[in-house]
């Protein structure tokens, strides 16, 4: 089967038909890529299982609310939308009157989805907003200091395209009614919300053509061939386009939910692993093609022989992807599947359209050294093999040592980063979150929410009122409609943080002694809500893709020895650089970690380093078979070194890429993933595990036996 699929895809017919297949998909693709962000999902509580708290207290409330008597739409999130004017100097009679007059009229937009929750110029506001004002001194629609005032709309949260959509009406509307000094800004999650989004839209255009900028001139460096460089690089971006349009039609169907972070991850994801594959299949057909064999020879053979290693690989890859499919977090849930899909079609088309690419181009592909001579004497990784073969036990203990003492960093104290604080970009936003700051109490940007019975709520706002973490407690009048009264809970810090997320849980427990019955929502409940869950993800999928990808290296290495301490170096490997992306994070970083930073850097870590094992082990127990364990392991990393250190390099280059995105989040993962896989590459790689089967020698493939012989360490 493998032999007539090399002679397919290479065939002097096969060849066309295979490319011109891909390019027709791939444009389908690229026509489905340009309208990813409108489907993508948008709100936590799209992510959030039905069952989180914060979750059945917005259903509570979106399936009750209404200011006509009709429910406000069955469930949609719906997102505040803060609106803060200001004046330097302090707001005029003018200005008031101006900002009633905007009030109102936004009010009249009929933004979708949007209903009006504080106006502070309307007669049924005056009471409560009244109420606020006599309770605590500054908080209500106009500071204390008189330079800041305040009207706060809802938007539904449908996806990002209608948030996006209902703060752009709303700066339209508000840039078109300007009025000369008067400062106006959208923000609250809503304008948070949507500014991250059209940040992530432009980071987009930046990643796709950094990745593929630095592609390129890493395989150029690599090849010093540009039309070798080239080919490598139009298979992973068709297979790219292809994975990214199957992501666009299953959202679009409401088979999957994925935010726009998950896009990201597949693109660099496809280019990593994906040029990696492509460069284990041409290192082989140069291979053959220096030993002597024409171009339509070596290339069916070459394919032959990469096909199980980079099939075994993908497959290993994807498997450790769908483990995701147990998280209760849908960003988590779905992300497994679209990873997958990216991997599937990337091994199919490093299968078919590369080698198709190649067998048209023959061996000018290699140009300007097509037949070019292996280096004589010794290289580099000649030295590395020998320095293995006769210190393979201080390798062993300095490097384990190593990665021991870079854990270590996994003990340092942090906090984590809170929604819109890992935005490094300015925003009209960002810039009102800091006005709201500075003339109002943070919390009041984005209230928690507890959903009582009405006959409760009295009880719940006094107990509320004496949490030092809480600034104002304060009922909210039942509309129609309501069977539930509300409490709005404004902390006393910032909302967004990850330390207000922490104060949630104290909160939710005084407020379930007082009223059992009770749920406490809004944003900041549902950032907790994401970490709880995320956690109890982490601590169910961490073991199974251990217990996953350990079972499918003992399948394709036929033993359980190798898998074992391969494992054991796959987990030391990521420990120390969790540790080591802790260390500096903490003290050179900003807010403190992203949440999610853990589960997907160990998800990267393992699943692609087991490549690595992949190709390193499947090539040892091709040389042991004729020198031995002990000969083949130092002949395999000769033969491999300098391919596996060259796909090291762009992988880690590639989620690098993710550090020129405003987005800390990204930025966080993409350089952890990017540490790992250099100390992965250079060191557990390059001298651990080769060390460690150097002196295992045939006990290596244990329950099997394997022949040869061995020569006794010297190290």
């Amino acid at each position: 089967m493998i032999a007539a699929l090399a002679a397919a895809v290479t065939g002097p017919r096969g060849r066309w038909v295979t490319i011109a297949t891909w390019i027709a998909i791939a444009v389908g693709g690229y026509v489905c890529r340009s309208h990813i962000g409108d489907v993508a999902a948008a709100g936590q509580s799209a992510f959030l299982p039905k069952g989180a708290e914060s979750v059945q207290a917005l259903d509570e409330l979106s399936g009750a609310r209404t200011d006509t008597g009709k429910p406000s739409g069955g469930g949609h999130e719906e997102v505040p939308a803060v609106v803060v004017f200001d004046r330097e100097g302090g707001l005029t009679n003018d200005d008031l009157n101006a900002i009633g007059r905007l009030g109102r009229g936004l009010n009249e937009l009929k933004i979708t989805g949007a209903t009006p929750i504080i106006d502070p110029f309307t007669a049924e506001a005056r009471e409560p907003l009244g109420d606020i004002a006599k309770l605590d001194r500054g908080v209500g629609p106009i500071s204390n200091d008189g330079e800041a005032a305040l009207v706060v709309l809802a938007l539904n949260a449908a996806d990002h395209g209608a948030l996006r959509r209902g703060v752009g009406e709303i700066r339209e509307y508000l840039a078109a009614h300007a009025v000369p000094g008067l400062n106006a800004y959208v923000t609250g999650p809503a304008g948070i919300a949507a500014d991250l989004d059209q940040v992530a839209d432009e980071a987009g255009q930046t990643l796709l053509f950094a990745t593929l900028g630095l592609v390129l001139v890493l395989l150029l460096l690599v090849y010093r061939a540009p039309l070798l460089a080239l080919l490598p690089l139009v298979a992973v971006g068709a297979a790219y386009m292809v994975a990214i349009g199957i992501a666009y039609l299953l959202i679009k169907a409401g088979w999957i939910v994925v935010n726009t972070e998950g896009t990201f991850l597949l693109l660099v994801l496809v280019f990593g692993a994906g040029t990696d594959y492509s460069l284990l299949l041409v290192h082989r057909y140069r291979e053959e093609i220096q030993n002597g064999r024409p171009a339509p020879e070596a290339l069916p053979l070459a394919l032959r022989e990469t096909i199980p290693a980079v099939g075994a690989s993908g497959g290993t890859v994807m498997a450790a992807m769908l483990v995701l499919l147990v998280a209760d977090l849908q960003s988590t849930h779905w992300l497994g599947p679209i990873l997958a899909i990216g991997i599937g079609v990337m091994v199919c088309s490093a299968f078919t359209l590369l080698p198709a690419l190649l067998a048209v181009l023959g061996e000018r592909a290699f140009w300007p050294a097509a037949r070019a001579p292996r280096r004589a004497g010794p290289g580099i990784w000649d030295r590395v093999a020998s320095l293995v073969e006769r210190r393979s036990r201080p390798i062993i203990v300095l490097v384990t040592g190593g990665l021991v003492v870079l854990a270590l960093g996994n003990f340092l104290h942090h906090g984590t980063i809170g929604f819109g604080q890992g935005e490094t970009k300015r925003t009209n936003s960002s810039e009102g979150t800091a006005v709201l700051n500075e003339h109002f109490p943070p919390g009041l940007a984005s209230p928690l929410t507890a959903v009582v019975p009405p006959d409760e709520a009295a009880r719940v706002t006094e107990g509320m009122k004496n949490l030092a973490s809480v600034r104002l407690a304060i009922p909210v009048p039942a509309g129609h409609g309501f069977e539930s009264s509300a409490v709005a809970i404004v902390l006393a810090g910032n909302p967004y943080s990850g330390e207000a997320a922490e104060e949630v849980g104290k909160i939710r427990e005084r407020l379930h002694a007082i009223s059992p019955g009770a749920l406490l929502g809004g944003l900041p409940a549902e950032n907790w809500d994401v970490e709880q869950t995320n956690g109890r993800d982490t601590g169910l999928i961490v073991p199974l893709v251990l217990l996953v990808v350990g079972l499918i290296l003992a399948a394709v290495l036929r033993a359980i020895a190798a898998p074992l301490y391969l494992m054991v170096t796959v987990v030391l490997s990521f420990a120390g650089t969790l540790g080591l992306s802790t260390f500096l994070l903490s003290q050179f970083g900003g807010e403190g970690i992203t949440f999610d930073l853990t589960l997907l850097a160990f998800l990267f870590l393992v699943a692609l380093g087991v490549d690595y094992n992949i190709f390193l082990m499947t090539r040892v127990r091709e040389e042991a078979a004729r020198h031995g364990t002990k000969a083949g392991m130092l002949r395999a990393l000769i033969a491999t070194g300098g391919v596996v250190t060259g796909a090291g390099l762009i992988l880690a280059g590639t989620f690098a890429t993710l550090t020129l995105l405003p987005l800390e989040e990204l930025i966080q993962i993409g350089a952890t993933v990017a540490i790992g896989v250099l100390l992965d590459t250079f060191i557990v790689r390059a001298l651990l595990i080769p060390a460690i089967t150097f002196r295992l020698g045939d006990r290596a493939w244990w329950p099997a036996r394997r022949g040869g012989a061995e020569a006794p360490p010297r190290g």
